[in-house]
């Protein structure tokens, strides 16, 4: 599986800019070149400026690939999404997942689809890297379950997770 990684010609100015105040910082404060205090701290802080906006324009950037692969999608709420795709005995669980994975992704998901695959389409990884992680443990408490880490790593789908917590809840009944 492979990350697609895309910058904007704005991102890429930004990424030089604060890489080449970061240069001037270095070179400034070499011995024998005496670059004053305050201005290494006013180019440093000028750098770092540089540096968090764009990453502020990749995480916009992701979050519109992710709306925009659901564009058009009716929207439904988590009730109306579970008994749109799932048999009776799942739609619950569906609702419950989606309401919780809505908490770990900064992207509306009322057009989201069970075969929406987490990475390529929802950009999850991008949006935030914990996110996954915090997902999964908190289905592990919601649910009473334990996720391995082996069975996590196959849940590529939005219908993966909803199939595998379905059948840990009822292996736990029996």
């Amino acid at each position: 599986m492979t990350t697609e990684f895309k910058i904007s010609s704005k991102q890429g100015l930004l990424i030089i800019l604060s890489t080449a105040l970061l240069l001037v910082v270095g070179v400034g404060n070499a011995p024998g070149v005496g670059l004053p205090w305050y201005l290494s701290v006013l180019l440093g802080l000028a750098a770092l400026v540089c540096g968090a906006y764009a990453v502020k324009l990749t995480d916009e950037a992701e979050k519109q690939r992710a709306l925009a692969h659901m564009a058009g999608r009716p929207a439904l709420s988590e009730t109306e999404f579970g008994n749109r795709y799932f048999p009776p005995d799942r739609a619950e669980i569906a609702a419950k997942l989606r309401e919780i994975f809505s908490r770990h992704i900064i992207v509306d998901l009322s057009q989201l689809q069970p075969n929406d695959r987490f990475v390529e389409d929802l950009r999850m990884d991008a949006l935030d890297s914990m996110s996954t992680v915090e997902f999964v443990i908190e289905l592990e408490k919601e649910f009473e379950i334990k996720i391995p880490d082996a069975a996590a790593e196959k849940m590529l789908t939005f219908q993966s997770v909803v199939d595998y917590v379905a059948e840990a809840v009822k292996a736990k009944a029996v």
